[in-house]
């Protein structure tokens, strides 16, 4: 079985090839360079570079033949998503081969499965799953494989919008995560002394209100030096990674499970994984996390979501593309 999946979802134009579960190829061109100046992704921009990039990595493939063709038509960027559905429709006339509409986050939950060039069966379930990245912030619980329930998710900000903000507050540059997370490494003090809006009786997140305290204490200082921004970005990302764990927590009570998938790009973090690590004992509690080059957007998630379906015969007809696509049951 030849698989071809592609991922245009926001900023990352990126193409995989696989043979069943192994990964033969894998491409990704990043964007960033040319969203650091804006300080975030300009959707024109992005469209424009996929439109680009995407035929010359396909044509890296090598492709000879194809089966199944799969793209991300949601959620994202309405450009960015098109891109990629052309792609999948000129490779699916020519090839003849079937074309299959992915959920973007639906990859990110099996980029977990990802062990090197092997798509691997590593979920078990019941299974609470935090999907934490720039655009999105959920949580799932998942009775089993192909059968979601959202309980949880922002109610402004995403987690990872929440750095890249605090990040340009400070002047650090984009994208905020990786840069914050550095930074705060070198804090001495290692104090926290800021919060997250608490969203009582549920299991929603809310950032937004973190970022203002940031801007409110910046603002009180004429000067800040390395080791007060340090500071700053130590206290941040405590307070930001707490709320997720809590949340986590919450819900792993409430539904009393044993197995925890924790993707999306902020997963990369490495304090996010000490902190989960530290609340969950791995002797008790299966812990999923992605290999962190696949925690960020990319082609091979999507095409562990399609061989997934593809083996389970779960795949869906409709194509059209949808910014706002929300994961659903599998029929």
């Amino acid at each position: 079985m030849n698989v071809v999946s592609i991922e245009t979802s926001c900023d990352e134009t990126s193409v995989c090839f696989l043979k069943g579960r192994k990964i033969i190829s894998h491409y990704v061109y990043s964007q960033i360079d040319f969203h650091k100046k804006y300080g975030g992704v300009v959707p024109e921009v992005a469209s424009r570079h996929h439109g680009a990039k995407i035929g010359e990595l396909i044509k890296k493939l090598n492709i000879k033949k194809i089966d199944y063709v799969g793209f991300t038509r949601g959620p994202g960027l309405k450009g960015s998503l098109l891109i990629g559905k052309i792609a999948a429709l000129v490779l699916a006339d020519y090839f003849k081969c079937k074309i299959v509409g992915l959920n973007h986050l639906e990859g990110h939950l099996f980029s977990v499965q990802i062990n090197g060039d092997k798509i691997e069966k590593k979920l078990r379930f019941p299974l609470i799953a935090l999907i934490v990245s720039g655009g999105h912030t959920e949580l799932w619980y998942l009775k089993k494989l192909g059968k979601y329930e959202v309980i949880g998710k922002t109610r402004d900000d995403a987690c990872g919008e929440a750095f890249d903000k605090v990040a340009k507050i400070l002047g650090l540059g984009y994208p905020g995560g990786p840069i914050i997370e550095k930074i705060a490494q070198t804090s001495v003090k290692k104090r926290s002394f800021f919060t997250v809006p608490e969203v009582k009786d549920s299991f929603d997140f809310s950032f937004s209100g973190i970022k203002t305290q940031v801007a409110y204490y910046v603002r009180d200082f004429k000067k800040i030096t390395a080791l007060h921004k340090a500071d700053i970005c130590y206290a941040f990302q405590d307070a930001a990674v707490k709320s997720l764990v809590k949340k986590l927590d919450l819900a792993v009570k409430k539904y009393k499970v044993k197995n925890i998938a924790i993707c999306g790009g902020v997963s990369a973090n490495g304090y996010l994984r000490e902190e989960i690590l530290t609340k969950f004992d791995k002797t008790k509690f299966n812990i999923y996390f992605p290999d962190k080059k696949y925690s960020s957007d990319n082609a091979a998630m999507m095409g562990a979501a399609l061989v997934e379906k593809i083996e389970r015969k779960k795949l869906e007809q409709d194509i059209e593309i949808d910014p706002d696509l929300k994961v659903r049951d599998w029929n």
